[in-house]
Protein backbone atom coordinates (compact mmCIF):
# COMPACT_ATOMS: atom_id res chain seq x y z
CA UNK A 1 0.00 0.00 0.00
CA UNK A 2 2.88 2.63 0.97
CA UNK A 3 4.92 1.85 -2.12
CA UNK A 4 2.85 -0.04 -5.20
CA UNK A 5 5.64 -0.22 -7.50
CA UNK A 6 6.95 -2.70 -4.98
CA UNK A 7 7.97 -6.30 -6.54
CA UNK A 8 7.37 -8.97 -4.03
CA UNK A 9 7.94 -12.54 -2.86
CA UNK A 10 5.89 -15.05 -0.31
CA UNK A 11 7.87 -18.00 0.70
CA UNK A 12 5.85 -20.56 2.38
CA UNK A 13 5.69 -24.67 2.12
CA UNK A 14 2.14 -25.01 3.81
CA UNK A 15 -0.53 -25.72 0.84
CA UNK A 16 -3.76 -23.74 2.77
CA UNK A 17 -0.86 -20.80 3.04
CA UNK A 18 0.03 -20.92 -0.52
CA UNK A 19 -3.59 -21.20 -1.65
CA UNK A 20 -4.93 -18.22 0.09
CA UNK A 21 -1.99 -16.23 -0.41
CA UNK A 22 -2.07 -16.92 -4.57
CA UNK A 23 -5.85 -16.52 -4.05
CA UNK A 24 -5.57 -12.75 -2.64
CA UNK A 25 -2.99 -12.14 -4.67
CA UNK A 26 -4.26 -13.24 -8.16
CA UNK A 27 -4.52 -9.88 -9.49
CA UNK A 28 -1.40 -8.42 -7.93
CA UNK A 29 0.99 -8.29 -10.86
CA UNK A 30 3.66 -7.42 -8.23
CA UNK A 31 3.34 -10.37 -6.36
CA UNK A 32 4.50 -14.08 -6.21
CA UNK A 33 3.92 -16.82 -3.99
CA UNK A 34 6.63 -19.54 -4.41
CA UNK A 35 6.78 -23.40 -2.56
CA UNK A 36 10.46 -23.52 -1.45
CA UNK A 37 11.01 -23.91 2.25
CA UNK A 38 12.67 -21.03 3.87
CA UNK A 39 15.76 -23.21 5.20
CA UNK A 40 16.40 -23.35 1.51
CA UNK A 41 17.29 -19.95 0.65
CA UNK A 42 19.02 -20.60 -3.14
CA UNK A 43 16.45 -22.49 -4.00
CA UNK A 44 14.05 -19.51 -2.96
CA UNK A 45 16.94 -17.04 -4.70
CA UNK A 46 17.09 -18.67 -7.94
CA UNK A 47 13.31 -19.84 -8.29
CA UNK A 48 12.28 -18.48 -11.24
CA UNK A 49 9.36 -16.46 -10.14
CA UNK A 50 12.13 -14.80 -7.83
CA UNK A 51 14.33 -13.89 -10.02
CA UNK A 52 11.71 -12.39 -12.60
CA UNK A 53 10.50 -10.11 -9.31
CA UNK A 54 13.47 -9.38 -7.69
CA UNK A 55 16.43 -7.40 -8.71
CA UNK A 56 19.37 -8.58 -6.48
CA UNK A 57 21.74 -5.66 -7.81
CA UNK A 58 19.78 -3.05 -5.82
CA UNK A 59 18.88 -2.83 -1.99
CA UNK A 60 15.79 -5.57 -1.34
CA UNK A 61 14.23 -5.92 2.22
CA UNK A 62 14.24 -9.74 3.43
CA UNK A 63 11.77 -10.57 5.38
CA UNK A 64 11.95 -12.60 8.10
CA UNK A 65 8.23 -12.22 10.05
CA UNK A 66 7.25 -15.02 12.55
CA UNK A 67 9.73 -18.01 10.70
CA UNK A 68 13.04 -18.19 11.92
CA UNK A 69 11.45 -19.60 15.56
CA UNK A 70 10.29 -22.72 13.67
CA UNK A 71 14.20 -23.68 12.33
CA UNK A 72 15.68 -25.13 14.82
CA UNK A 73 19.50 -24.58 15.82
CA UNK A 74 21.03 -27.57 13.92
CA UNK A 75 19.26 -26.80 10.57
CA UNK A 76 21.18 -23.15 11.04
CA UNK A 77 19.04 -20.02 10.98
CA UNK A 78 22.09 -17.88 11.11
CA UNK A 79 23.05 -19.46 8.60
CA UNK A 80 19.84 -18.76 6.42
CA UNK A 81 20.01 -15.22 7.53
CA UNK A 82 24.01 -15.18 6.18
CA UNK A 83 23.21 -16.49 2.67
CA UNK A 84 20.72 -13.60 2.38
CA UNK A 85 23.37 -10.94 4.05
CA UNK A 86 25.87 -12.53 1.33
CA UNK A 87 23.80 -12.52 -1.36
CA UNK A 88 21.96 -9.07 -1.15
CA UNK A 89 23.72 -5.57 -1.80
CA UNK A 90 24.54 -2.92 0.60
CA UNK A 91 21.81 -0.86 1.46
CA UNK A 92 19.29 -3.94 1.57
CA UNK A 93 17.06 -3.87 4.93
CA UNK A 94 16.57 -7.48 6.81
CA UNK A 95 12.92 -7.70 9.29
CA UNK A 96 12.85 -10.39 11.87
CA UNK A 97 10.15 -10.98 14.42
CA UNK A 98 10.83 -14.02 16.42
CA UNK A 99 8.97 -15.52 19.40
CA UNK A 100 11.22 -14.22 23.01
CA UNK A 101 12.55 -16.91 25.70
CA UNK A 102 13.67 -16.25 28.85
CA UNK A 103 12.11 -13.30 29.63
CA UNK A 104 9.91 -14.12 32.42
CA UNK A 105 7.72 -17.28 34.63
CA UNK A 106 5.03 -16.57 32.57
CA UNK A 107 6.35 -16.49 29.13
CA UNK A 108 8.18 -19.37 29.91
CA UNK A 109 5.00 -21.04 30.73
CA UNK A 110 3.54 -19.79 27.42
CA UNK A 111 6.36 -21.12 25.58
CA UNK A 112 6.26 -24.64 26.99
CA UNK A 113 2.45 -24.57 25.61
CA UNK A 114 3.19 -23.31 22.79
CA UNK A 115 5.85 -25.41 21.93
CA UNK A 116 4.24 -27.86 22.52
CA UNK A 117 1.38 -27.35 19.98
CA UNK A 118 4.09 -26.36 17.48
CA UNK A 119 6.26 -29.50 18.05
CA UNK A 120 9.35 -28.05 16.13
CA UNK A 121 11.02 -24.81 16.48
CA UNK A 122 13.60 -22.68 18.84
CA UNK A 123 12.26 -20.02 21.15
CA UNK A 124 15.62 -17.56 21.32
CA UNK A 125 16.74 -15.10 23.97
CA UNK A 126 16.59 -11.48 23.01
CA UNK A 127 21.00 -11.72 22.73
CA UNK A 128 20.02 -14.85 20.00
CA UNK A 129 17.63 -12.96 17.99
CA UNK A 130 20.27 -10.08 17.44
CA UNK A 131 22.82 -12.54 16.71
CA UNK A 132 20.88 -14.12 13.81
CA UNK A 133 21.92 -10.92 12.02
CA UNK A 134 25.94 -10.75 12.70
CA UNK A 135 27.23 -9.10 10.17
CA UNK A 136 24.19 -6.18 9.75
CA UNK A 137 23.97 -3.08 11.95
CA UNK A 138 20.70 -3.70 14.21
CA UNK A 139 19.11 -0.27 13.75
CA UNK A 140 17.33 1.30 16.84
CA UNK A 141 15.10 0.75 18.47
CA UNK A 142 17.02 -2.71 18.60
CA UNK A 143 15.92 -6.08 19.34
CA UNK A 144 12.48 -5.22 21.62
CA UNK A 145 9.38 -6.44 21.81
CA UNK A 146 7.09 -6.25 19.25
CA UNK A 147 4.40 -3.52 20.58
CA UNK A 148 7.49 -1.81 20.97
CA UNK A 149 8.71 -1.53 18.37
CA UNK A 150 8.33 1.87 16.56
CA UNK A 151 4.93 2.62 18.92
CA UNK A 152 5.03 6.57 18.08
CA UNK A 153 4.15 5.34 14.25
CA UNK A 154 1.07 4.09 14.65
CA UNK A 155 -1.73 4.75 16.91
CA UNK A 156 -1.01 2.20 20.02
CA UNK A 157 -1.47 3.00 23.44
CA UNK A 158 2.11 3.69 23.98
CA UNK A 159 1.16 6.52 22.46
CA UNK A 160 -0.74 8.32 24.64
CA UNK A 161 2.28 9.17 26.94
CA UNK A 162 1.26 6.71 29.69
CA UNK A 163 3.45 4.21 30.43
CA UNK A 164 1.96 0.37 30.94
CA UNK A 165 3.25 -2.97 31.62
CA UNK A 166 3.27 -5.28 28.52
CA UNK A 167 1.09 -8.86 29.09
CA UNK A 168 2.56 -12.03 28.33
CA UNK A 169 1.19 -12.23 24.96
CA UNK A 170 2.25 -8.66 24.12
CA UNK A 171 6.08 -9.74 25.34
CA UNK A 172 6.19 -13.03 23.84
CA UNK A 173 7.32 -11.58 20.05
CA UNK A 174 10.41 -9.49 19.38
CA UNK A 175 10.99 -7.53 16.62
CA UNK A 176 14.10 -5.92 15.22
CA UNK A 177 15.20 -4.08 12.10
CA UNK A 178 18.52 -4.41 10.81
CA UNK A 179 20.90 -2.87 7.50
CA UNK A 180 23.74 -4.09 5.33
CA UNK A 181 25.93 -1.63 5.28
Amino acid sequence: RHAPESRVVYVDTDPQVLVHGRALLEKNNQTRVVAVDVRNPEGIRTHPDTLEMIDFGRPVAVIFSAILHHVNDEEDPAGIVRYWRDQVPSGSYFFVSHFRSGNNPETAEAEKVLQETFGRGRWRTDAEIASLLDGLEILEPGIVPAPLWRPEEVDSPWNSGGERELTVWERLIAAGLARKA
